[in-house]
């Protein structure tokens, strides 16, 4: 599967505005309304909600290739692991932001170090697996399994 359909399994789809679990106002595919930038509001007319799918999908992929111009200036060694880290590391920005992301210190330098069984189960000792443990747990079996 891709990141992008991945994104959009784990986050599904909401046509209204929905609290996420931290409280933020969120619509489409867990996009956070304070963050929908002019041109991606420009594609639903410059209204928020309500939003259809094919407009979610337009914004998704806006998002993922602002998101992944992040990551990777941020992990520029990235671009030499195999694709299943690559999507799994960009999937857990999209969800928590590269900030987030690179918070996860340790398990970025096994990842780094293609040590992937140990960083897969360092990411399962997380507050992030605890909060988002189905998700968590699919994202970690791709970096387990990517070695």
């Amino acid at each position: 599967m891709n990141l992008k359909e991945s994104i959009k399994i784990h986050e599904g789809f909401r046509s209204s505005v929905y609290l996420c679990p931290t409280g933020h106002p969120t619509v489409g595919y867990g996009f956070r309304v304070a963050d929908l930038s002019a041109d991606e509001l420009a594609l639903n007319a410059g209204a928020v909600e309500p939003m259809s799918k094919e407009v979610a999908d337009a914004i998704l992929e806006i998002k993922i290739t602002k998101f992944k111009k992040q990551v990777y200036n941020a992990l520029p060694w990235l671009t030499y692991a195999p694709m299943d880290i690559q999507d799994a590391l960009c999937e857990m920005a999209y969800q928590m932001g590269v900030a987030g992301l690179l918070g996860f210190k340790n398990t970025l330098a096994m990842i780094k170090e293609r040590r992937y069984s140990e960083a897969a189960e360092n990411m399962l000792k997380s507050k992030w697996a605890t909060q988002t443990p189905k998700r968590a747990r699919e994202i970690a079996n791709l970096v387990r399994n990517a070695g």
